[in-house]
């Protein structure tokens, strides 16, 4: 017999532009009305920009995701579901602190170019 999960879903997300060889660190706190984060995923407005980029998060201070992960690994694009693409974890939410450093090293884009990435954290609240 499957077990229902009545908690609801939510996402926050965490939105910054980066441009070319930037490093981008954000600091911030869950949603106190979350109480846990059950996964992430992310996006990024040019996909181009996929192949070279890198991500290391925190949440709660603990690592999650450890450095020089490939951002291409945890990359939602419209041929997937999110539950197919989403990195499972299990974290305390509730104010907790997040931190994400996000390395650029994409060789596809222009001396110029910036893009926009979504880092989504997936939560519950629970009833």
């Amino acid at each position: 017999m499957e077990v229902q999960d009545n908690n609801i879903k939510k996402l926050q997300v965490v939105k910054f532009e980066v441009k070319k060889g930037q490093t981008f660190e954000f600091n911030g706190n869950t949603k106190t009305e979350h109480d846990r984060i059950k996964g992430i995923f992310l996006r990024l407005s040019n996909q181009q920009a996929l192949s070279g980029a890198t991500l290391r998060v925190w949440i709660d201070d603990t690592e999650i995701i450890p450095d020089d992960t490939e951002v291409a690994l945890l990359h939602h694009n419209d041929d997937m579901s999110i539950k197919d693409v989403t990195f499972p974890v299990d974290e305390k939410a509730k104010n907790s602190p997040v931190r994400i450093i996000y390395k650029d090293d994409s060789e596809n884009l222009a001396v110029d170019d910036s893009y926009h990435v979504r880092v989504y954290l997936l939560a519950e609240v629970d009833n």
